[in-house]
């Protein structure tokens, strides 16, 4: 959930690190130590259980991953509603 100026939006955050992890055959464990981020940092992204993202973990992570933007990590998803309103 976002609040902007008064108004809450739905969203959703989904992080690909689990599947980034599984595609390069390696396990959370060898990520924390080889990233220097802590396992629980690390579970957290897996499980998707965070509500803010971290400049970085998330910067240490493309760099480990050799990813070229945060979208390959991290993917907002946004109710349908929420999104046709947002004026920039």
């Amino acid at each position: 959930m976002l609040l902007w100026f008064g108004t809450i939006f739905r969203m959703k955050m989904i992080c690909k690190l689990k599947t980034l992890i599984q595609e390069k055959k390696l396990d959370q464990k060898t990520v924390a130590s080889q990233t220097g981020l802590s396992p629980t940092t690390i579970g957290k992204y897996c499980r998707g259980h965070f509500d803010r993202i971290d400049n970085h973990s998330v910067t240490t992570l493309c760099k480990y991953f050799g990813l070229k933007s945060i979208s390959d990590l991290i993917e907002i998803e946004w109710e349908d509603d929420d999104i046709e309103g947002i004026q920039v």
